[in-house]
C-alpha cells in the first residue's frame, strides 16, 4: 500500500519542481489562465452564456487552461523521474498519481479565482461553490485521459527546424498536438449531459438538481480518472510500450 506520508512528500517535491526554473509548466498554466479569463469575460459580455450555464462555462474554460499546459503529456518535462519510476517500480502509476495530486493542489488558487470572478459577475456566492466543485469534477476526468495519453502518445518539445526538417515528425506531432482539442470538446459535452438531463439550465430548475448533477459528474470523472490510471499502469509495464521506446528503454 502507498504510504500517505511518503505520497504527500512526493507531491510536495512535485510542487517545488513546478516552481523551480525553468518553470515551463507553471508559466504555461499562468499564461493560459490569463487567456482563458479574458476569453470567458468577452464571451459572457457578448451574451454567449445564460446565467444558469455560467458555472459550467467557467469550469470548462478553466479546464482548457489546465489542458493546454502540457497536461496531455504529464511526463513531458520529467524524463529522469519517468526513467527512475520505470526502473524501480516497473510502472508509472505512482508517478502519475503524484502528478495528478500536485495538479489538483496547484488548481486550488485558480479555481478560487474563477469562483470569485463568477461571484462578481452573477452576484451570488453560491456560484463560487458550484464553479469550484464543477471544476474539480471535470479536472479529475481529464487527468485520467491525460494519464493514458502520456504513456500511449509520449512526445517532447522540438525546435522549428526539427519540425520542418522531417515530414514524419511534423505529421506525427501535428496529430499529437491536435488530438487533445478533439477529445476535450467531446469530453466536455459528455460530462455536461447529466446537467442537461436534470434540467439545470431551465429557469425553474431546483437547487437539488444542481447537487445531483454535480455528484453524477464527479462520479463519472473519478471513474474516467481511475480507468486512465489503470490503463497507463498496465501499458507502461509492457516491454515494447511507446513510453519505453520514447525513453530508449
Amino acid at each position: 500500500m502507498l504510504s500517505a506520508k511518503l505520497l504527500w512528500n512526493d507531491v510536495k517535491y512535485e510542487l517545488r519542481r513546478y516552481f523551480s526554473k525553468p518553470r515551463t509548466t507553471l508559466n504555461g498554466l499562468v499564461i493560459n489562465s490569463i487567456i482563458s479569463v479574458v476569453f470567458f469575460l468577452v464571451s459572457y459580455w457578448l451574451g454567449a452564456y445564460s446565467q444558469k450555464l455560467v458555472p459550467i462555462a467557467a469550469a470548462t474554460i478553466l479546464l482548457w487552461a489546465l489542458a493546454d499546459a502540457s497536461l496531455t503529456n504529464q511526463l513531458l518535462f520529467n524524463r529522469k523521474d519517468t526513467q527512475n519510476a520505470l526502473k524501480k517500480q516497473g510502472s508509472l502509476k505512482r508517478l502519475l498519481l503524484v502528478k495528478n495530486l500536485a495538479i489538483a493542489v496547484l488548481s486550488i488558487p485558480l479555481t478560487i479565482a474563477f469562483g470569485l470572478m463568477l461571484v462578481l459577475i452573477v452576484g451570488k456566492w453560491s456560484e463560487l461553490l458550484y464553479g469550484a466543485i464543477m471544476t474539480f469534477a471535470l479536472i479529475w476526468g481529464w487527468l485520467g485521459i491525460s494519464n493514458a495519453m502520456s504513456v500511449y502518445l509520449p512526445f517532447e518539445l522540438l525546435s522549428l527546424k526539427q519540425y520542418l526538417g522531417n515530414k514524419h515528425v511534423w505529421i506525427r506531432y501535428g496529430f499529437v498536438y491536435c488530438l487533445p482539442w478533439i477529445i476535450l470538446p467531446i469530453y466536455a459535452v459528455i460530462m455536461t449531459l447529466p446537467i442537461l438531463m436534470l434540467g439545470w439550465t431551465k429557469a425553474e430548475a431546483a437547487q437539488d438538481h444542481r447537487v445531483i448533477g454535480i455528484l453524477v459528474i464527479l462520479a463519472l470523472s473519478l471513474i474516467i480518472w481511475f480507468g486512465g490510471l489503470l490503463i497507463a499502469d498496465k501499458y507502461s509495464r509492457k516491454t515494447n510500450s511507446k513510453i519505453k521506446q520514447h525513453l530508449k528503454w
